[in-house]
């Protein structure tokens, strides 16, 4: 079979026997292959380049009895800012682990590539808003599996103080619990501008997906309620970040 060229990026790079690579490469019409890069490890290899992870690149591949093998490759987008930080990092790996659950269970490969090359980008350039990114990939990543739902703010669920922002019911499993009907194990309270962000990522242009803002607190509120939805619908614990934070989740459940 003759090489065919392909353009993807590398979502995680392994060792493999001693001086070989095995590439994890996502692709917008193959979805997520393996590459063997042979000799990429060995000091003066024309391709080592290829051992780092994160970056958008033009494969060369040759298949032989159903593997792929690497022959050549050029870097369209290296992502290298990513490695600068211990934060972008974490982010990076997570979304990585997180690409590799989806696409292994989901036909919508070509939403997941595109979202991924949008998502190292931006962490790669956007070193202060690691943590906006980290959640909005997740909640995008989520919609695309089919896990999210757009929140209706005029349904009853609202619970209001009269002073601050309105609070809502969100049940991780998806929709607006009335605030008569409470179900302890699965509500959480969310402020308004927490919700209506999850509607933003859930729905808007990918190009703008990453370009958003928000204070602190949402932030973290973000960042908790989406990778406890994550966990949830993943079936899997995803604790990347504790590295960052090992006192771990501090939302607010219903007690």
């Amino acid at each position: 079979m003759d090489p065919f060229n392909c353009r993807g990026i590398i979502i995680k790079s392994d060792d493999y026997k001693e001086k070989d690579r095995l590439l994890s490469v996502l692709t917008s019409d193959r979805g997520l292959i393996t590459i063997c890069a042979k000799g990429v490890a060995k000091p003066g290899s024309t391709l080592g380049f290829v051992s780092m992870p994160f970056m958008l690149c033009d494969f060369v591949i040759s298949v032989s009895h159903g593997y792929y093998y690497l022959k050549d490759a050029s870097i369209i987008e290296s992502n290298s800012k990513i490695m600068e930080s211990l934060e972008q990092q974490a982010v990076a790996s997570h979304m990585s682990s997180c690409l590799i659950d989806c696409t292994l269970q989901s036909e919508n490969a070509k939403e997941a590539y595109e979202l991924a090359v949008y998502a190292y980008y931006y962490l790669a350039n956007n070193r202060d808003k690691y943590l906006l990114i980290y959640s909005a990939f997740n909640w995008r990543l989520l919609t695309i599996a089919g896990f999210t739902v757009e929140y209706d703010l005029t349904r009853p669920g609202l619970v209001s103080s009269g002073k601050g922002p309105d609070r809502y019911l969100i049940n991780i499993a998806g929709g607006i619990n009335s605030a008569t009907v409470q179900n302890r194990n699965f509500d959480r309270l969310l402020d308004e501008p927490v919700v209506r962000a999850l509607n933003y990522f859930a729905a808007c242009d990918l190009k703008r997906l990453f370009t958003s803002t928000a204070d602190k607190k949402t932030e973290q509120d973000l960042k908790e309620f989406t990778t406890e939805y994550l966990s949830m619908h993943f079936e899997k614990a995803y604790n990347a970040l504790d590295v960052l934070e090992p006192s771990g989740y501090n939302i607010k459940r219903l007690d």
